[in-house]
């Protein structure tokens, strides 16, 4: 097909009007960018809030893990002579700890505020809603088989 071709087809047929009447101005193509940007922005801040939940998982498992190496040859060491040194090691422990417990929690409330506005642009549209019904369908038959 040439360029000219082209261009006689686009001015042979007429521009579809698909305009909402509930948005003046706004075609439903754009409608459905828009939408669609809306979800992925929120997929997107869901993965980051998950990946600070990895974070504090990583954070709260390195505390437990040094605790654990110092009971471990604990028998190489007497505690009432190295306490100066356990005492600080102890506070840190105490601190990534808390600090991973924070993580966690702020990332799963964070999660599920995101869930729920996820939530509601699914119910907005019923294109994205038989979407992911198809899409959570097909995982679940392939878990089935």
């Amino acid at each position: 097909m040439s360029p000219q071709d082209v261009n006689n087809l686009s001015a042979d047929t007429e521009p579809l009007d698909m305009a909402d009447p509930g948005l003046p101005g706004e075609t439903m193509v754009l409608q459905e960018t828009r939408l669609i940007n809306e979800v992925s922005l929120v997929l997107a801040e869901k993965r980051t809030a998950l990946s600070v939940m990895r974070t504090g998982l990583a954070i709260l498992v390195l505390p437990l893990s040094v605790t654990g190496a110092l009971i471990g040859v604990s028998r190489y060491y007497d505690p009432m002579k190295v306490v100066y040194l356990l005492a600080p090691v102890l506070t840190v422990n105490v601190c990534l700890t808390v600090f991973g417990l924070f993580l966690i929690y702020r990332s799963w409330k964070r999660t599920r505020a995101l869930e729920k506005i996820n939530m509601g642009l699914k119910e907005r549209n019923p294109n994205l809603r038989e979407l992911s019904r198809l899409i959570e369908g097909g995982y679940e038959n392939d878990l089935r088989g």
